[in-house]
């Protein structure tokens, strides 16, 4: 019996992992070739992240184990504000040295959206799925790269490699500060923070 469960769990996870994968790969594929997909990538995105919610709960994997839970909820806002503390230096500087490249035009409703919905569901994809998988796997430092290396990808659409680099280092650190306590919270903070400032300033588009 226990055997029979534990090949059940490997199969299930093996799905998981498939199906999941390539929508992380063809995805941002598809919108990086379509200029009206690439428009509504924000609201593309939306679409994904409650797909792959419902996914996750018809194979009955629990919130908790998503890290959608209130254990380590402070730990892991605190574990992030000297991150958040750095960002903010960091864009302060830049905006200062005039390194901004874009006019800012969002609207109102735009950081709404951003701050409640998008920046979430990019932290649920990118460190809750995938910490998933890492919590049960003998080789836990492979996800953490997986995880970097899917978040990097995500920003193909923009057709710029430093962008892809660099959000692949600053998924690196998230997924180092998440897996620490396996709470979305901290992160999906430091995340918002460092994208509002990023947009609003003009650093990125």
């Amino acid at each position: 019996m226990f055997i029979r469960k534990e090949v059940g769990i490997i199969v299930k996870n093996k799905t998981l992992i498939i199906i999941i994968l390539l929508t992380y790969i063809l995805v941002p594929i598809l919108i990086m070739n379509n200029n009206y997909l690439f428009e509504i990538k924000f609201y593309i995105l939306t679409i994904i992240g409650i797909l792959i919610y419902i996914l996750m709960k018809l194979f009955k994997i629990s919130n908790k184990e998503l890290g959608l839970t209130k254990n380590n909820f402070i730990l892991s806002i605190k574990r992030n504000l000297p991150l958040i503390m750095l960002f903010c230096t960091i864009i302060i500087i830049l905006k200062l040295f005039h390194v901004d490249k874009y006019i800012a035009n969002e609207t109102t409703l735009f950081y709404i959206f951003y701050v409640f919905v998008s920046c979430p569901i990019q932290e649920f994809l990118y460190r809750g799925v995938l910490g998933y998988f890492e919590q049960s796997s003998k080789r836990k430092w492979m996800w953490i790269i997986i995880s970097s290396l899917c978040y990097s990808f995500v920003h193909i659409i923009y057709k710029d490699i430093l962008t892809c680099v660099l959000t692949f280092i600053i998924g690196y650190v998230w997924y180092h500060l998440y897996r620490k306590d396996y709470n979305l919270s901290g992160v999906t903070l430091s995340h918002i923070v460092l994208g509002i400032l990023s947009i609003s300033l003009g650093i990125v588009n």
